[in-house]
């Protein structure tokens, strides 16, 4: 059963209580309801995201609401994965790490990209049939690509040349959507769900380039994606949650289990019967996070320091240096002179 993780389904959900959706309405149709969408790494089965959007668009009247809440996606939304594509040195670079990676957020579609000389075709291969149900997804889906698209750009100048949709001509105010996002060529009823994008694009440099950035996230996510498919692990299910909390300070064995659905007695006993330490899963929850933000040259090492828990830098200082042998200072010069 196609799954998406609970992080994608949240952007959906939080981008149409900002449109004026009630959140009761949208979490109550979610398995487990709100609870549930706030377990890191829990899937959610793929066909909850056309519900809430279709029940947000009823409840708002807003038809175009898959476009509105997709057109604020940004590279951020998928986590490591967009960390990973904002740091790409091209725009196929990153399509190609969105596609390696997309199972990680959402199996409701998957990408596929092909190219000739002239044109870039951007191609969603739905895991539903039912194209008029599924229609304000596709919608956020095209949307993000474009909306991300003229981020990683720095370019606000429509750089989409046309787009396919399966499901038939929506209403004059979603069409007026379509028309301020992707331009005038805009067609319905077709064979599959396309956006076509100039081939000059998907080679031109990123202004946000950053290889050592990609190489250290993508080989996290190889990681990452080998535990999804093998059914994910105890070690990554603490660390995914450890995340979501390190910036509110240093989280507690039972806030992290409250956090994973569990008592703190049940995940203590989990991980002594895979003999992990809760510390030391903390403490490398940390160095990952740290590796990131260290490579972000605008954040001040305070800065850095606070987004890992840290209330006092000078023990951020010594923790890091038992990291990674050397001083923030130091690493973040040798980056630069790779860099």
């Amino acid at each position: 059963m196609p799954t998406v993780s609970t992080t994608y389904l949240a952007n959906l959900i939080e981008g149409s209580v900002a449109l004026g959706a009630p959140a009761d309405l949208l979490y109550g149709l979610v398995p487990g309801g709100r609870e549930a969408v706030h377990l890191p790494d829990k899937r959610i089965p793929a066909e909850v995201t056309a519900d809430v959007l279709n029940a947000a668009a009823e409840a708002t009247g807003i038809d175009s609401i898959g476009l509105r809440v997709g057109m604020q996606f940004r590279p951020a939304t998928f986590l490591d994965v967009g960390y990973a594509l904002a740091a790409a040195s091209t725009i196929r670079e990153a399509l190609e790490i969105n596609m390696r990676y997309q199972p990680l957020t959402q199996e409701a579609a998957r990408t596929r990209l092909e190219v000739d000389r002239k044109e870039a075709r951007i191609i969603l291969e739905p895991a539903f049939a039912d194209a008029e149900r599924f229609r304000r997804v596709t919608e956020a889906i095209l949307a993000g690509y474009a909306s991300i698209g003229r981020w990683l750009l720095w370019d606000q100048v429509r750089p989409v040349a046309a787009v396919q949709f399966r499901h038939q001509q929506p209403g004059e105010e979603t069409c007026a959507y379509y028309a301020a996002l992707f331009g005038d060529h805009v067609s319905f009823g077709a064979a599959q769900d396309v956006m076509v994008i100039d081939a000059g694009l998907v080679a031109r440099p990123l202004p946000n380039a950053n290889p050592a950035l990609v190489q250290l996230l993508t080989g996290r996510l190889n990681a990452r994606l080998a535990a999804y498919k093998a059914g994910s692990s105890l070690r990554m299910l603490v660390m995914s949650g450890l995340h979501r909390q390190i910036r509110q300070g240093k989280p507690s064995l039972d806030d992290t289990a409250k956090l994973l659905g569990m008592s703190g007695r049940t995940l203590r006993r989990k991980l002594q019967a895979e003999e992990l330490s809760y510390s030391e899963l903390l403490a490398a929850t940390r160095k990952e996070a740290a590796e990131v933000y260290m490579h972000e040259e605008k954040m001040t090492l305070a800065e850095i320091a606070g987004l890992l828990g840290y209330g006092d830098q000078t023990a951020f200082m010594r923790a890091f240096r038992d990291w990674f042998g050397t001083s923030p200072g130091a690493y973040r010069e040798k980056l630069r002179r790779k860099g």
